[in-house]
């Protein structure tokens, strides 16, 4: 399309502001609702991680068993119902407060708490989701957690060796290295020894409250050891109501929370329906409206609507005056500026001049005379009805007067 001096964008233009408005309106749209942080390789404390430390092995053990296992994502637990389960393991506090590790708590019947042990080191180059190793956590960071469920408590790692006290009645657990356990709490035993917890129990108001000391037991390198994993199930079945019980693991205070957010709310069933049918009619309306823009298309009159030069802007002036109904107005004004411009230049005083030009006879007649005396043939109108038609016969009065009628002559 050839581009004109009026063209105010081309179509390659307006083309590349849709491509770059859409481009944008998609990475949106990934950002805020399609990209998921749980949806890349985790690695670390988590039911999502396959690695030594994480919990997808014991997420898996929950499901063979029975088990109705879900992810909480909400900073509350709104989802979790009374007879519900909820999974905290190893929670990151360094991310996260005590308090939100207690409002997560708050209203929950059955809480299973892992105090945290371990941090993961680099990611191990070979197989997708392993670790090249892992460090001990400082006791501090557990000690944080378990003063956060129950009130006194400390964290010790002792390296003595002593046998096992299981109220549990399956037997003595598997942990390898770095025994950590908790002493000094109101906790009731379940698995202990002489100098502290590894598994206890409380009651705060309605709430049952299982606290397992060294994570190795539901960690991944260290579930399948010796009596470990029964264990795990002897301690979910303290808090579980029935074999088919709904588990959540929490997974907010790993990083992995979901922000209440209006884009992904729309995204998500049963309003994607109407964000698609929204989204097509505002495509339709842009595609409509893509024509307004470039050079106006023609209404069906001969020339152009619009254009440049000064007989455009005359012509358009007139439709809007005509459009405005002040025609007559408009011609009785033009008339009278005549008379008074003839007697300017004529030299005639002012006096007789006053009030309304085309009323004032003695001015008229004085005017008339001196054209007639010039040889101007044309005549000042005396019964035009038509205010088009008066404002001519002015400005051809006008123009004969002072130019006269050859061919120097204004013919406009």
């Amino acid at each position: 399309m050839p581009v004109t001096s009026d063209q105010v964008l081309t179509r390659r233009t307006v083309a590349l502001l849709i491509l770059v408005g859409g481009a944008a309106f998609c990475a949106f749209l990934a950002l805020t609702v399609v990209i998921d942080p749980a949806d890349r390789t985790i690695t670390g404390t988590s039911s999502y991680s396959r690695s030594a430390v994480g919990h997808a092995g014991f997420a898996g053990l929950l499901r063979e068993a029975g088990y109705n296992v879900q992810v909480n994502r909400s900073r509350r637990g709104r989802s979790i119902a009374p007879e519900d389960v909820l999974l905290i393991l190893e929670p990151d506090l360094d991310l996260h407060t005590v308090a939100d590790l207690q409002r997560l708590m708050e209203r929950k019947r059955r809480v299973f708490v892992a105090l945290p042990k371990w941090a993961r080191s680099d990611v191990f180059p070979g197989p997708r989701g392993w670790i090249e190793g892992a460090s001990l956590r400082p006791k501090s960071d557990a000690g944080k957690v378990v003063r956060g469920v129950v009130l006194p408590a400390s964290v010790i790692r002792p390296e003595a060796k002593m046998p096992w006290t299981d109220q549990l009645g399956i037997g003595p657990p598997t942990i390898e290295d770095d025994l950590q356990l908790v002493s000094g709490t109101p906790l009731k035993v379940l698995v202990a020894r002489s100098d502290g917890i590894l598994a206890g129990e409380m009651t705060d108001g309605e709430s049952q409250i299982v606290v397992l000391a060294d994570p190795d037991i539901i960690a991944n390198h260290g579930l399948h050891r010796g009596y470990n994993a029964r264990m795990a199930l002897g301690l979910i079945e303290r808090l579980a109501p029935a074999p088919d019980a709904t588990i959540h693991f929490d997974e907010t205070l790993h990083g992995f929370a979901i922000v209440p957010s209006l884009p992904r709310l729309l995204m998500a069933p049963p309003f994607l329906a109407v964000t698609i049918l929204v989204l097509a009619s505002v495509a339709m309306i842009v595609w409509r409206a893509a024509v307004g823009f470039g050079t106006p298309r023609p209404s069906g009159r001969t020339g152009a609507v619009f254009g440049s030069g000064h007989e455009t802007l005359l012509r358009n002036a007139g439709r809007l005056l005509a459009a405005g109904d002040h025609a007559v107005y408009i011609a009785e004004r033009y008339a009278r500026a005549s008379l008074e411009e003839a007697a300017r230049r004529l030299h005639i005083g002012a006096q007789s001049r006053r009030g309304e030009a085309d009323q004032d006879i003695d001015l008229r007649g004085m005017l008339e005379g001196i054209a007639k005396r010039r040889g101007v043939r044309a005549r000042l109108p005396s019964e035009e009805t038509r205010p088009l038609g008066k404002a001519r016969r002015y400005y051809d009065w006008i123009e004969e007067m002072f130019h006269g009628s050859g061919p120097s002559r204004d013919a406009r």
